[in-house]
């Protein structure tokens, strides 16, 4: 009887004690593949609930243990290298030393079983290396890791909390390693189809394009017509320069597309066709230019008055910056406000004369000045990057522009439009770019440019979107950038009214 007396009176004891309330920092783990590496990172997810973090609640100069509650910890599979540090497969635990200029330092440690900086030797540290932090437009409420920039030879941890936002890169050796694995299997592979699987690498990733070519040999031997497939051989004997092979290759891959009903890979290959597609002209370069010119400025304005832009120049991630301009380019002179999350800061350049605020006060602090680059260096560069960039094409009329003597009809954007190359003469600069006008109205659309040390299909494209009256200048309404490799959207700039 004593026993059953004394169960029951300890049941709703038992059941009072199987109460949990929710963590208030939740565990988390994100998780992903990079070329042939796994890689994870674990974690407590903190929320900022009203405080002041960097700074205050996490002090600068100060381990900070990455997260909340035990150690963040960083898994690897496979080889990596952060800097110039090699880093074993493992399990690391990852602390930062927040600094208030941005230069954070990343620290990897072979002690994985702390409670947040408790046991923290610095003897035990397997690397510190410095890595970029910046600050954010928004607030971030609640602490993330995130895998970003994904490609198979590196991946960037992203740590995004408060105000702040903290970016490593990992480069990985998947490179090697396909080379490796493909030199082994590739003697006598038991499916063709490996040799294109190797090859699309190779294509997809800028390596060795003759040995992809010489892959792709082996798959037309050996395997059967395929219109994917196909389609990248053209691509492979295009970017070598083979471009009848190439063309060839891309029609035929598009008669078997349109044959097996594949929509996607007829309008992939139809817009490859024309955009190889470069009819030469009869169209005088300096006739063009000047028609465009009267175009955007039918009244001489660029040069002669003062301009005032205000812009919105927005980035992948929802970052948005807001930027007035006040430009006068027959004088030089040049005035820039712009706001940057809780910053905001003016460069400008008036009569020989440079001057910089800060959130309104001219007296600025070293580190501040240091941290948002208000200097005089800046000031000129920020002055030509956006008189260049708004100005054109009257821009095209500056001293030490080599505009070529060809003018290709060519499709840009999905429009066909009329190409300009420029070059400049090597103490003006060292890009080849690409202006694109309309054949009928010789409005400006788009433009392209790369590095001369770089090369073709490396670079960025910006296209023209409307038109937004300034004076009685006709400027683009919006530019969207994008960078030619992969196509990657860079960000967009837009005139408000």
């Amino acid at each position: 009887m004593k026993p059953l007396l004394f169960a029951l009176c300890c049941f709703p004891l038992m059941l009072f004690g199987q109460f949990e309330a929710p963590p208030a920092s939740p565990p988390a783990t994100n998780s992903v593949q990079a070329g042939y590496t796994n890689l994870s990172v674990t974690y407590h997810r903190p929320n900022v609930r009203g405080r002041d973090i960097f700074g205050a609640l996490v002090p600068w100069e100060q381990v900070w243990r990455a997260g909340a509650n035990d150690n963040t910890l960083l898994e690897l599979s496979g080889m990596a290298t952060i800097g110039e540090h090699k880093v074993a497969p493992g399990q690391y635990s990852l602390y930062f030393i927040p600094k208030p200029d941005g230069n954070w330092i990343l620290i990897l440690n072979s002690a994985t079983d702390n409670w947040g900086t408790r046991g923290y030797s610095a003897a035990k540290d397997v690397l510190r290396q410095t890595v970029k932090a910046r600050r954010l437009a928004q607030r971030i409420e609640t602490l993330e890791y995130r895998w970003m920039n994904l490609h198979p030879q590196s991946v960037d941890l992203v740590l995004e909390w408060g105000w702040w936002r903290v970016s490593c890169t990992l480069k990985l050796p998947t490179d090697a390693q396909v080379a490796a694995r493909a030199e082994k299997e590739l003697e006598r592979p038991a499916d063709p189809n490996d040799f294109y699987l190797a090859a699309r690498y190779y294509l997809d990733n800028d390596l060795d394009l003759g040995q992809a070519k010489a892959w792709m040999d082996h798959w037309e031997k050996e395997g059967e017509e395929q219109f994917g497939r196909m389609r990248y051989q053209a691509i492979i004997e295009y970017k070598l320069g083979n471009t009848s092979r190439g063309v060839q290759l891309m029609k035929r891959s598009l008669e078997l597309a349109r044959k097996a009903g594949n929509a996607h890979y007829v309008s992939m290959n139809e817009r490859s066709l024309r955009e190889w597609e470069r009819i030469v002209t009869e169209i005088d370069p300096e006739e063009l230019l000047r028609e465009s010119i009267t175009y955007h400025d039918p009244e001489s304005q660029w040069n002669n008055r003062t301009h005032l832009i205000q812009l919105a120049e927005s980035r992948p991630g929802g970052s948005v910056r807001h930027t007035r301009l006040s430009f006068n380019p027959g004088k030089g002179d040049f005035d820039m406000q712009q706001t940057r999350g809780k910053d905001k800061i003016q460069l400008r350049y008036l009569g020989g004369t440079y001057g910089f605020s800060h959130n309104g006060r001219t007296n600025i602090g070293d580190s501040t000045r240091q941290r948002l680059n208000l200097t005089e260096d800046r000031t000129n560069v920020l002055r030509d990057y956006y008189s260049y960039l708004w100005g054109l094409p009257m821009k095209l009329r500056d001293p030490g522009t080599l505009i070529q003597p060809t003018i290709h009809q060519v499709w840009f954007a999905d429009e066909q439009l009329l190409e300009m190359e420029v070059h400049y003469a090597p103490d003006t600069g060292k890009d080849i770019w690409f202006f694109y006008f309309d054949p009928v109205t010789k409005a400006l659309r788009g433009y392209a440019f790369y590095h001369d040390k770089d090369g073709p299909g490396t670079g960025e494209y910006i296209i023209l979107e409307d038109e937004a009256l300034v004076e009685k200048m006709r400027i683009p309404a919006r530019r969207h950038w994008y960078q030619t490799q992969g196509r990657l959207y860079l960000g967009t700039d837009e005139i408000l009214k």
